[in-house]
């Protein structure tokens, strides 16, 4: 297991090297360029390119940082700093374990936060200010990032305490981490919209009877019975586009952003909402549940197995220690990576069924392209990407692709 996990390390500094290139590079071929010119100016498809490749060199800076500042809190030392920190707590009279993990946790987010805000600053307040896409003053924005720091680092808490007191059981409870983390994903899943969207957005009655008519149209159409569509404050925020479905069982709530209707036509609109009727018909929600849970079993056992495999005195700071959670991030880094395209393909499928359900249910291949078309154009989307890439890193297919998708269904309507 020693020699495989460093091996995995090696190739994973390597390969990463490697994606991050082709990445800059993408791969514009001529049929590509022709399929876009067919939709976007070339000033469109310029800013595009720019907007993903703003300050790419700081953007690759960013992604070492946050890789080295696990092994730098864990392994820069004669003695760990992250043991420091526990033995620290520890001297402190807190004998309380949870309390020594919140403590700890509280340490170490706040330490990564610090030392990865100056690239938070630059590509969430800068860069979306020279692109036209954020709408926040400097004060807006440090309080949303803070908040959103507060709201992450809470809910990361919460199941990290739960892993370790699982972790000072026997091995025979690993099983229980998994089942945790299916059971929290769920009361996320359903408390989302009540608990932490009104932390961010101001929700209100969609009152815009014209777009509300065609969206009900279109979930009465796919049998899907709609509580309530609310509206949502993006515009508060940024220019960005979105919409999405939230609810269990026989009833469902729209999101929308008030972005998207600014620049969407209702057509439009209700197209990108049958596109998320495609995930809940096609119980994407669900599956995607069952996939997260399947990987974390195979998870928790790599981590298992991995920090106790030799590559740490476990004499010294044993997996139900604190101390080794850097450690663990690092172990989970490595194997995310490798194991990322597997979820990748099963998203960018379930992706194309919800367009494919999408088009069927408007039965207009020409409004699932003009939406798809000013969704990229509304976040600048960089047409070009490299296959490898968007085989590696992507949940959705390529723009392009979606855009032939709709070409091809248009061909065979006529």
């Amino acid at each position: 297991m020693k020699t495989l996990f460093l091996a995995l390390l090696a190739g994973y500094i390597l390969f990463r090297s490697v994606m991050i290139y082709l990445s800059y590079k993408g791969k514009k071929t001529a049929e590509k360029e022709a399929l876009a010119l067919k939709y976007f100016t070339p000033e469109e498809i310029q800013k595009g390119e720019e907007y993903a490749k703003e300050s790419f060199g700081l953007s690759v800076l960013q992604r070492a940082v946050d890789f080295v500042f696990p092994f730098v809190f864990f392994f820069l030392a004669a003695k760990p700093l992250s043991w420091s920190v526990h033995e620290f707590l520890k001297g402190m009279g807190i004998t309380l374990v949870t309390l020594q993990v919140v403590l700890f946790l509280a340490v170490y987010f706040v330490c990564s936060f610090l030392v990865t805000l100056p690239f938070r600053f630059y590509f969430g307040f800068t860069r979306e200010h020279k692109f036209g896409f954020s709408n926040m003053t400097q004060k807006e924005w440090f309080l949303y990032t803070i908040k959103q720091f507060a709201v992450g680092t809470v809910i990361t808490s919460i199941i990290i305490c739960a892993a370790y007191y699982i972790f000072r059981r026997p091995t025979s409870f690993l099983w229980l981490i998994p089942v945790v983390l299916l059971a929290f994903e769920f009361i996320i899943t359903f408390f989302y919209p009540y608990l932490i969207l009104p932390l961010f957005y101001k929700k209100s009655a969609f009152e815009d009877e014209k777009y509300a008519k065609v969206m009900r149209e279109v979930a009465e159409k796919a049998g899907v019975k709609v509580s309530k569509i609310f509206q949502i404050n993006e515009s508060k925020y940024s220019k960005h586009t979105n919409a999405f479905f939230t609810g269990f069982g026989p009833e469902k709530s729209i999101y929308i952003f008030d972005t998207l209707i600014k620049t969407n036509t209702p057509e439009q609109v209700a197209s990108v909402v049958a596109h998320e009727i495609g995930h809940w018909k096609n119980n994407h929600v669900l599956k995607n549940i069952a996939l997260g849970f399947a990987g974390s079993i195979l998870m928790t056992w790599l981590v298992y197995y991995t920090f106790n495999c030799g590559l740490v005195n476990t004499n010294q700071i044993s997996l139900s220690d604190i101390a080794g959670l850097p450690f663990i991030s690092i172990i989970m880094t490595i194997y995310s990576f490798w194991l990322g395209p597997i979820e990748n393909i099963v998203s960018r499928k379930f992706e194309v069924t919800a367009d494919t359900y999408e088009i069927g249910m408007g039965g207009h291949p020409e409004i699932y392209i003009q939406s798809m078309v000013q969704l990229a154009k509304d976040n600048r989307s960089f047409l070009f990407p490299h296959p490898l890439v968007t085989f590696w890193y992507a949940s959705h297919p390529p723009i392009l692709e979606r855009v032939k998708l709709g070409e091809n269904f248009y061909k065979e309507k006529k």
